[in-house]
């Protein structure tokens, strides 16, 4: 009797601590549960939109109420093909960028860019010739989506008000052909038209610089930055690009928009709607 009770002791006992093995024979101090298997794979839970995740909730800023115990949960999304992990919080997308994949964000491209000619000689003058207009189309491999519906036909334009944090990033490309010794300002500038019958004002200007002493040179920059801001329905956004150069050069050079939506894009997410 006494045998018995030891044999089923340790048999519960590995029971508890044991390890579960799938797929071969060799089990893993560090896991509980090891799946290994070159051949077959593993699907978890899923869903096919993120409305039937667990603790949906329409009316919350998240989209999601709070639930500690599911903290690591995971459900694959069928509509945007990634899992999502529960944070305690709301369900974060593995594929996340600035918030890309939120149902209350944005991430526009640039459809056309801007070409930007100057001329050195002291002191450069450079002449933008438009702005950058971000109405790329929605490309999930290229994470842009428009989940936000900021795209009008020919402006970008937020359709609630509230808080919202906005992300810019401008690729510079082209070059100069020359002789330059001086500093080149790369510069981007984010501007909000409140209402149709204001005038644009900046929200913000960030700067990026390069030192130069060259003949001859390609460029490759990117100026970027992140702003909160509070706007009302039917504002409009834009970006306005810049570069000054102060050098003492003879030169000649042409700058242009890079459209790879790496280095070019517009990010927006909504905080807090009013």
């Amino acid at each position: 009797m006494k045998k018995s009770l030891f044999i089923a002791i340790l048999f519960f006992q590995y029971c508890i601590y044991g390890q579960i093995v799938i797929g071969n024979a060799i089990p893993s101090d560090n896991n509980i549960l090891k799946i290994a298997d070159g051949i077959k794979g593993v699907i978890f839970s899923h869903s096919d939109v993120h409305t039937s995740f667990p603790m949906y909730n329409a009316s919350m800023s998240d989209l999601y109420d709070d639930s500690p115990n599911l903290s690591g949960g995971l459900i694959y999304n069928k509509n945007d093909d990634q899992y999502y992990k529960y944070d305690g919080h709301s369900w974060i997308p593995s594929r996340q960028i600035q918030g890309v994949f939120q149902p209350k964000a944005s991430r526009l491209g640039v459809s056309s860019g801007t070409t930007i000619p100057c001329m050195s000689a002291v002191v450069g003058l450079c002449f933008v010739q438009n702005t950058p207009v971000y109405l790329a189309a929605d490309n999930i491999k290229k994470l842009l989506i428009d989940k936000l519906t900021l795209k009008n036909p020919s402006t970008v334009t937020v359709k609630q008000s509230g808080i919202y944090e906005v992300g810019l990033s401008l690729g510079f490309t082209g070059g100069s052909f020359g002789a330059m010794i001086g500093i080149i300002e790369f510069k981007l500038t984010l501007q909000a038209k409140y209402t149709p019958a204001s005038q644009w004002e900046t929200v913000f200007t960030k700067s990026n610089y390069d030192l130069v002493f060259v003949i001859g040179a390609e460029q490759g920059k990117a100026s970027s930055f992140t702003q909160t801001i509070s706007l009302p329905a039917g504002a409009e956004l834009r970006v306005v690009p810049e570069i000054n150069s102060t050098a003492v050069a003879a030169d000649l050079a042409a700058y242009g928009t890079d459209m790879n939506p790496a280095s070019s894009y517009i990010v927006t997410r909504l905080i807090k709607a009013y």
